[in-house]
């Protein structure tokens, strides 16, 4: 019985249930100096967002909770580490890009849960 191999570079739309924001970095300056203020860089994404892994400890006399995701989204040129994706149940910093197989075909972004959100 021959099997047939999985291409790393594709990504089914069937995959694709999730709708996202990417958010990009913009500089503005307000009475006490510069601000970093995220506004919207692609909206409407389609993504695939698969959680990797989750943590509770307590530090400080708090309870803090790290979430970690992949979002694997169709290959989009300037999407850097610098970003934020907004998902519905979530804001996510972007921890690190990876294009898969470096051949523009798929963006997986590996993020962590901004301030405890999940």
């Amino acid at each position: 019985m021959a099997t047939t191999t999985k291409d790393p570079c594709s990504l089914p739309s069937g995959d694709l249930r999730h709708s996202i924001t990417i958010l990009g970095p913009t500089l503005t300056t307000d009475t006490t100096g510069n601000v970093i203020t995220y506004s919207p860089f692609l909206t409407d994404v389609r993504a695939k967002i698969d959680p990797v892994s989750g943590l509770e400890l307590i530090r400080s006399g708090q309870d803090i909770s790290m979430l970690y995701i992949t979002v694997s989204i169709r290959y989009v040129p300037g999407i850097t580490a610098k970003m934020q994706v907004q998902a519905y149940h979530g804001l996510y910093w972007i921890r690190y890009v990876e294009n898969v197989l470096e051949r523009n075909r798929v963006l997986k972004l590996m993020c962590t849960a901004v301030d405890g959100n999940q």
